[in-house]
């Protein structure tokens, strides 16, 4: 009987490490190299795992609710929660300044630009971009010669995506967003702008759902992947910050996105085997949702506070950092043991299961 895949949590657990430190006020200050290696695909590593899950069987429809369900309904309860606190109490719950009716607009529009927690905006189109390649999936599921259409189709929507991802975002709108105090346009809807970039890199993941199962850490090929990425990185400069629709040179990017994705897989491939780094990470990988949502505002805070005690930014942005993770996980505890928060926050169906399963012949399979 298989079982699930370790080394997926682990995965989304460095995944989601890399994410809290992105939104580093030391690593967002310097934009450094630590900055434009970690954003160079950061993002995209998520979406390849998401399309991991991805299953060309079942309905679209309850595919779809089930997205709701896991993705957009903790965004609108966090969101909307936030809006209705500060409108009770300006002064504890500070956001941007603007009217309720520009707040809950800008919640359902649902971009960076748009909301108090800027990070949130991955929520909306996750669920988008997942609906969108199980829509793919569903419809080619019969076509000849299925897998070589799917990659001709995601490198082409990629190619699509990255050509016009300036198209929607920060242009001059008069006065068609005046009602939510916008005078730029914030990308589309949900980032619907990003999705033949989002889309192709899940498709990518269903496409090496198989390979990503067997994976084992090859050191020669790992040493070579690294050697690559760190070449890419020192004589292009090149990185991506889809948040702002930047992807950097076409080719270049990619390939630094795939060599970081290929490198977390095999480093977590690696871990599943020590119990001391895999449960760490894999908890962290579980809870990625509830760290996703709250990390922002704790990581700024610890951040805020502890600076008034040391002027060490590397110490205060460690001792932040770590806030960042291990609060939303003593969170998440706290909401699974409280029913009504456990409603509005976690899903209510049953979870998918955490990547492809290991393979019969697979190290570390139980006989």
């Amino acid at each position: 009987m298989n079982r699930r895949n370790p080394a997926i949590d682990i995965a989304r657990g460095i995944g989601i490490i890399l994410v809290v430190l992105g939104h580093n006020w030391t690593v967002l200050q310097e934009r450094g190299e630590l900055f434009q290696v970690i954003y160079s695909f950061h993002l995209p590593l998520f979406f390849f795992l998401s399309g991991l899950f991805l299953k060309d069987s079942g309905d679209l429809k309850n595919f779809a609710l089930s997205r709701a369900d896991a993705l957009l309904k903790p965004y609108f309860a966090v969101l909307l929660l936030l809006g209705l606190c500060e409108m009770l109490a300006p002064q504890a719950v500070p956001v941007a300044g603007t009217t309720p009716f520009a707040y809950f607009a800008g919640v359902l529009y649902g971009t960076a630009p748009t909301i108090a927690w800027t990070p949130l905006w991955f929520l909306p189109h996750l669920f988008a971009a997942s609906v969108l390649a199980m829509a793919v999936l569903r419809a080619t599921r019969n076509l000849p010669g299925r897998p070589a259409a799917l990659w001709l189709a995601a490198c082409a929507l990629l190619a699509t995506g990255v050509g016009c991802i300036g198209w929607f975002w920060q242009t001059d709108t008069g006065e068609a967003l005046d009602w939510m105090g916008l005078q730029r346009l914030p990308g589309l809807p949900w980032s619907l702008d990003l999705l033949f970039i989002s889309t192709p890199f899940m498709l990518f993941g269903f496409l090496l759902g198989k390979p990503v199962a067997a994976m084992r850490f090859k050191p020669w090929v790992v040493a070579a992947a690294a050697l690559a990425f760190a070449a890419l990185h020192a004589y292009s400069g090149e990185t991506m910050d889809l948040n702002l629709r930047v992807y950097g040179n076409p080719v270049i990017s990619t390939l630094q996105a795939g060599l970081g994705i290929y490198l977390v897989l095999s480093v977590s491939a690696l871990l599943q085997h020590h119990a001391v780094f895999r449960r760490p990470l894999a908890c962290i990988g579980s809870a990625s949702l509830l760290i996703l949502l709250f990390h922002y505002v704790v990581q700024g805070r610890v951040f805020l506070l502890l600076s008034h005690v040391s002027r060490n930014e590397v110490l205060v942005g460690a001792a932040s950092l770590a806030a960042g993770v291990a609060l939303p996980l003593v969170l998440l505890e706290l909401v699974r043991r409280q029913r009504y928060l456990a409603l509005l926050l976690l899903p209510t169906t049953p979870p998918l299961k955490a990547g492809p399963a290991l393979p019969q012949n697979a190290p570390g399979k139980s006989p």
